[in-house]
């Protein structure tokens, strides 16, 4: 588990399947930017949590929880290019909680255990280029814009639209942002 200043961070679990099953298949959840390209049934979530893979892509999904147990979100990373040396992440929290700051404190952890535990360059998101709370998540959490890729998401709201690509370098973060630690 990662442990932050008001949430925690772990691992998703086979437990955790129904609740991530409900979420990553519920627009409400996704928000009107969020991107979910793939509707996935519990059988294909639980694998991947199982097994940390989506089609032959390591992938690694989290359950962001206040310091009560309360879940309010998930988190997760992938590799979809292991010898470019840099991974992507996503995130969501559930509508009561937006706009507290959870969700900047999960891309904040999530960074520090990325460059922390992994030989990468460059942690990378992608973006709904409507979507200013995401912005606002990803630049307090020091990523830069790097450009606008076309019609690259296809949004909850049924359409194709343009991204934003942020991301943070090794040499841009130096240490990490939030006081992050492992549990077993």
């Amino acid at each position: 588990m990662l442990e932050g200043k008001r949430i925690n961070l772990r691992l998703a679990e086979k437990e955790d399947v129904p609740l991530l099953v409900q979420w990553l298949n519920d627009v409400e959840f996704a928000g009107d930017y969020q991107h979910f390209p793939d509707q996935l049934s519990k059988a294909e979530l639980e694998k991947r949590i199982l097994e940390h893979k989506l089609y032959q892509i390591e992938w690694v999904d989290f359950i962001i929880e206040k310091k009560d147990g309360n879940k309010i979100g998930w988190a997760c990373h992938y590799i979809s290019a292991p010898n470019f040396g840099w991974t992507e992440i996503g995130y969501a929290i559930i509508k009561s909680e937006r706009n507290k700051g959870y969700g900047t404190e999960a891309v904040q952890m999530l960074v520090d255990y990325l460059f922390l535990t992994r030989e990468i360059i460059r942690v990378q998101a992608v973006i709904n280029t409507q979507d200013a709370a995401s912005r606002r998540v990803l630049e307090k959490s020091r990523f830069k814009k790097e450009g606008k890729l076309r019609k690259a998401l296809w949004a909850s709201k049924g359409k194709w639209t343009d991204a934003h690509i942020y991301s943070i370098l090794r040499k841009e973060w130096k240490e990490p942002n939030m006081l992050t630690k492992q549990k077993d």
